[in-house]
């Protein structure tokens, strides 16, 4: 699945950076629930023990993470170059 058919399936139009909209999603997405709907996006979704979250701001970039059971993000920040990426929190993190 791609982040353009999910916000597709939710109805919204939105301008982004062109590469956003081709970014693989989980199909997890599938059932995403719009959270918030203004100048900030956050889609989530729930299975078994993780929430998955996509959080769309124009002016900062889009993340897409895993929320784990203790509250740990894991996940990757896009900006607005197609390479242009950072990553959030560490799986090493995980282990603590």
């Amino acid at each position: 699945m791609h982040l353009k058919d999910l916000l597709d399936d939710l109805g919204l139009r939105l301008k982004l950076p062109q590469h956003w909209f081709s970014t693989d999603i989980s199909n997890d997405f599938e059932e995403g629930k719009l959270i918030r709907n203004d100048d900030i996006i956050v889609i989530e979704t729930e299975n078994t023990d993780k929430k998955r979250r996509i959080t769309i701001d124009v002016n900062d970039g889009m993340s897409i993470v895993t929320i784990h059971p203790d509250g740990k993000e894991i996940g990757v920040k896009y900006l607005d170059n197609k390479d242009d990426f950072e990553y959030i929190g560490k799986i090493s993190d995980l282990k603590d």
